[in-house]
C-alpha cells in the first residue's frame, strides 16, 4: 500500500469520527431548538430535555454504527464480559471517580492563589449542580427524579456510544488502537470545553477507551460511565431532594465518603486495570493458539486430499496398464 493510500485511508477515519461528533452536537441543538420553539424551559423540565437527547442521540447512533458495519468489520464491539471482568470495572470506575476528586482538590489548592481559577471552579460547580439555575422548588420531583436516572443510565449510553462506539471505531479504521485512544479522548475533553472539565474529561476518557480497546465490549465504558455518574452526580443529587428531607449536613457526609472510599480505590483500581490486561493477554494466546490449531488442520486436510488424488491417479495408470 502506497504512503497516499494509507494517508487517504486515515483522512477518512478522522472524516468519519468528526462527523459522528457533529452529529452529536447538532441532535442536540435540535433538541434544544425544539424546546425553545414549544416553549419548554430547559432548566425547569432538564430531566425531559436529556431524556429527549438521549433518545435520538441513541438512534442516530444505532443506525450510523449499522451503516458504518461490515460484516466482518463490525464497528461496534460486544464481546460477553465475565463476572471478574465485571468486578474489576466497577473497581476502575470507583478509581476514576478518586482521580477526578483528587484532580479537583488540586484545583482548589491552586484557585487560592488564582483568581481565574476561583472563578473556573465556581462556575464547574453551578454547572454539576442542578439546582444551581432554578430554585427546587420549582422544579417538579418527578423531573428531578428523571434527570438522575437520566444522569445515571442513559447519558453514559449514548456518549459511549458516540464517542467510544462510533468515534472510536472510526478512528481505529485508520490508526493503531493507542492512537485512537488518544484522539479519542483529546476529542471528549475539548467537548466538555475549555474549563476546568476538559483536564479530567481527558484522563477519564483515557481510562474508559483503554478498558473498551481491552475488553473489546461497549459494556466496558459503559459501566465505567455509569459508576462514575451514579456516585458521582447521581445519588448526590436524589439526597439533596426535598421530598426525602434529608439533612444537608448528611448528605455532605455521604459525598465526603464517597469520596474518599474513591481516592482509596485510586490503587486498587491500578491493579484491576492490571487484571483487565492480563485478560487481555490470556484471551489473546489462546485466539492465537486455536489459529495455528485451525491451520495446521487445513494444511494436514490439504495434504491428505492431494496424497489421495495422487493415489487414485496412480491406480488409474496402473489399470490402464493392466488391460493393456
Amino acid at each position: 500500500m502506497s504512503f497516499w493510500q494509507k494517508a487517504w485511508i486515515k483522512l477518512q477515519a478522522l472524516l468519519k469520527a468528526a462527523l459522528s461528533v457533529v452529529l452529536f452536537v447538532c441532535l442536540e441543538y435540535a433538541v434544544f431548538s425544539a424546546f425553545v420553539y414549544l416553549g419548554i424551559d430547559r432548566k425547569i423540565y432538564k430531566g425531559v430535555y436529556n431524556l429527549t437527547t438521549c433518545i435520538l442521540v441513541l438512534i442516530v447512533m444505532l443506525i450510523f454504527n449499522k451503516i458504518s458495519s461490515k460484516k466482518k468489520d463490525p464497528l461496534l464491539r460486544m464481546s460477553k464480559l465475565a463476572p471478574d471482568q465485571v468486578t474489576a470495572l466497577v473497581i476502575v470506575g470507583l478509581g476514576m471517580l478518586g482521580f477526578v476528586t483528587t484532580y479537583l482538590i488540586i484545583a482548589e489548592q491552586i484557585a487560592q492563589a488564582s483568581k481565574p481559577m476561583t472563578q473556573a471552579i465556581e462556575d464547574y460547580r453551578e454547572s454539576v449542580d442542578r439546582f444551581a439555575e432554578v430554585p427546587q422548588v420549582i422544579i417538579p420531583v418527578w423531573d428531578s427524579v428523571l434527570y438522575v436516572v437520566t444522569l445515571c443510565f442513559f447519558v453514559p449510553i449514548t456518549e459511549e456510544l458516540t464517542f467510544r462506539g462510533a468515534c472510536y471505531g472510526q478512528l481505529r479504521k485508520g490508526f493503531g488502537p493507542w492512537v485512537s485512544v488518544i484522539l479519542c479522548s483529546l476529542g471528549f475533553g475539548l467537548m466538555h470545553g475549555l474549563s476546568i472539565h476538559i483536564g479530567y474529561a481527558i484522563g477519564c476518557s483515557l481510562i474508559i477507551a483503554s478498558c473498551y480497546y481491552i475488553t473489546d465490549s461497549l459494556i466496558a465504558p459503559v459501566i465505567l460511565h455509569m459508576v462514575f455518574n451514579i456516585f458521582g452526580s447521581g445519588v448526590p443529587t436524589l439526597l439533596s431532594l426535598d421530598c426525602f428531607n434529608i439533612k444537608d449536613e448528611y448528605v455532605t457526609a455521604f459525598m465526603k465518603g464517597v469520596n474518599t472510599v474513591s481516592i482509596v480505590f485510586m490503587p486498587v483500581s491500578v491493579l484491576a486495570f492490571a487484571y483487565l490486561v492480563s485478560v487481555k493477554r490470556k484471551k489473546d494466546k489462546e485466539a492465537k493458539a486455536m489459529a495455528e490449531v485451525v491451520t495446521v488442520t487445513v494444511q494436514a486436510e490439504e495434504t491428505a486430499s492431494e496424497d489421495g488424488a495422487d493415489t487414485d491417479a496412480e491406480s488409474v495408470e496402473a489399470a490402464g496398464e493392466a488391460d493393456t
